[in-house]
């Protein structure tokens, strides 16, 4: 008789599969979504631009805002809630680009515009019509009329789309919506100083940019985009007689101040640091920029105790035309001769950058696509007298110096410039500086570098022999400086925006001897050496400022000791890397 054979452990295992799969529950989904806006709105063509800092917004009768007027508490203000439109704290932006699901058939919005908070107010509520035109984007600008005459509530401009013509250029434009301010502040100093009437765009310097961007009135109130090379900026707006206009500062409290009589930096009620605050920032390749001319709100001082009171005057600020795409592609590049008085024109893989450099001059910035490039330095018969291969990369700011090597010959040194305005204050603790830094727009950065011969150790101070760095600075900083051997770590010292005048000197040091003694054969820089243009200030007569802002790179070249000529001996030179 045939018994059948079980198998035990195979059985088994095919039960515990049947039963897990009866067991099998599908399993909810419990991420959180801790995004501050969840709904995707596709924005129209339409943007508000709030320069009357209304704080509520109701479109076609329904409530956009809040509408919350929480009392005032100590300490920091509530958390107020969001809402769909306004998710961060339920008020209206200071930039409002229009949701395209509020327009009806016709394209059109009615929206009022009102501030509502639990103390009195100036501005009356508004009301006007947004049109969502994609032949025409426009921006609606919501102007402070009651701290101005001169213009209309809303003044609707139309906005540029069309990228540049050029990949490594940006487009930029003045829009001047200025006007007489009703009530002006004073001071002990003075009263405050009209600043109506026509302006131009020009560069750190002075210089103006662009004919289409000079002298563009409140009348004609924009004037035609122009293209320039992406960089790093410091515009600056000028008024027909050469006064600047300020812009108005947010990294700190000082740069909201002003001196009613100049509209300068103060640094107490009766003395001004003669400093106009204009930011420095990087405008990307691709980008639309509009310089905006219209009343904001400043503070001045009133007393000596630091006391303010507040006061619109008419200044610029930078609005962002479009979002251009992060820069993976350009970086820039220049050439320094600090090699002897020979004129040298520099290359980029047969490209001319420029051409009959002397001794301690620099070129123009030129603009080049990442990757292996190829520069050489060439005397005036056209020889390559040394050249450098090297990776380049995108959003990066090269300087190629043409130095002595150790023997005396040509070489050239290629040291790349940190123009972010970002300092870091986190000393050791933090192992790769992601976190403690600070972002500023308006900074005075110097580093140093020692491309001279016959000093083997160079340290750089300020007057009698003061260490130049303090607060975060890197102490290494300009500290015994090798030729030809930059430091990378942390190099930039920063200067404060109200400094005394100084003096920059060189002295001889030692790896154990800082900071050394004087070289009283390298001639003192003083601090209005970092002026570019002292005619800038002098042609309105206004007074000098201590120094200007930017990033700057001081350098010692030259000759010192045997074989050292008054031609070429040892000197420091500034170059200013923003423009």
């Amino acid at each position: 008789m045939n018994k059948l054979k079980y198998k035990p452990l195979p059985l088994f295992f095919l039960m515990v599969m049947i039963l897990g799969q009866a067991c099998k529950k599908d399993k909810l989904n419990f991420e959180a979504d801790n995004r501050v806006l969840t709904e995707n709105r596709i924005n129209s063509t339409a943007r508000v631009i709030n320069l009357a800092l209304y704080n509520q917004v109701i479109a076609n009768g329904d409530s956009l805002t809040s509408f919350l007027t929480p009392s005032p508490t100590p300490g920091s203000p509530p958390k107020l809630p969001g809402t769909s439109y306004f998710p961060n704290n339920g008020y209206l932006t200071k930039i409002w680009n229009v949701p395209q699901d509020l327009f009806n058939a016709q394209e059109i919005v009615k929206l009022d515009f009102m501030t509502r908070s639990y103390q009195a107010t100036l501005g009356n509520d508004i009301k006007t019509e947004v049109k969502n035109d994609y032949n025409n984007p426009t921006d609606y600008f919501l102007m402070p009329t009651f701290g101005m005459e001169g213009q209309p509530e809303v003044v609707p401009i139309k906005r540029g789309v069309a990228a540049p013509s050029k990949p490594d250029h940006f487009k930029i434009r003045i829009v001047n919506l200025s006007g007489k301010i009703k009530v002006p502040g004073f001071n002990s100093s003075g009263a405050l100083e009209d600043l109506t009437g026509s302006v131009s765009l020009a560069y750190s310097d002075g210089s103006l940019v662009n004919p289409k961007t000079n002298n563009i009135s409140s009348a004609t109130q924009t004037s035609e985009y122009i293209e320039v090379p992406y960089g790093t900026y410091q515009f600056k707006v000028l008024m027909q007689d050469g006064r600047q206009m300020p812009a108005l500062g947010s990294e700190l409290n000082q740069y909201t101040l002003l001196d009613p009589p100049t509209s300068t930096i103060p640094k107490d009620m009766m003395n001004s640091t003669a400093l106009t605050y204009a930011p420095i920032q990087t405008y990307q390749p691709g980008g639309i920029y509009t310089i905006l001319i219209a009343p904001q709100r400043f503070n001045y001082l009133i007393n000596e105790n630091s006391e303010t009171a507040d006061t619109y005057q008419n200044s610029f600020q930078i609005l962002n035309d479009n979002s251009p795409a992060v820069n993976n592609t350009y970086f820039r590049i220049q050439g320094v001769n600090a090699l002897n008085t020979a004129a040298v024109s520099f290359r980029v893989d047969g490209k001319t950058i420029a051409t009959d450099l002397g001794f301690g001059a620099s070129g123009a910035y030129s603009n080049f696509i990442q990757g292996t490039h190829t520069i050489e330095a060439i005397d005036a018969s056209g020889k390559v007298i040394a050249s450098v291969t090297q990776v380049l990369r995108p959003a990066q700011n090269y300087t190629a110096w043409l130095s002595p090597d150790a023997a005396g010959g040509p070489k050239l040194l290629l040291v790349a410039n940190d123009l972010s305005g970002a300092t870091y204050s986190g000393g050791l603790a933090q192992e790769d500086a992601t976190y403690a830094r600070n972002q500023y727009r308006y900074f005075f950065f110097k580093r140093f570098l020692n491309l001279s011969t016959g000093n083997p150790y160079i340290t750089f101070t300020l007057n009698n022999g003061q260490s130049i760095s303090s607060g975060d600075d890197n102490p290494n900083a300009g500290v015994n400086l090798q030729p030809g051997m930059p430091l990378f770590e942390r190099p930039y010292v920063s200067s404060s925006y109200e400094q005394n005048p100084y003096e920059i000197m060189a002295y001889r040091s030692k790896p154990n001897v800082v900071p050394g003694i004087w070289a009283s054969d390298i001639e003192v820089l003083k601090s209005d050496a970092f002026i570019a243009n002292k005619d800038l200030y002098l042609r309105p007569a206004r007074a000098l400022p201590v120094h200007e802002p930017g990033i700057y790179t001081l350098s010692l070249i030259g000759q010192s000791g045997t074989g050292s000529t008054p031609a070429t001996k040892a000197k420091m030179i500034i170059i200013k890397h923003n423009k």
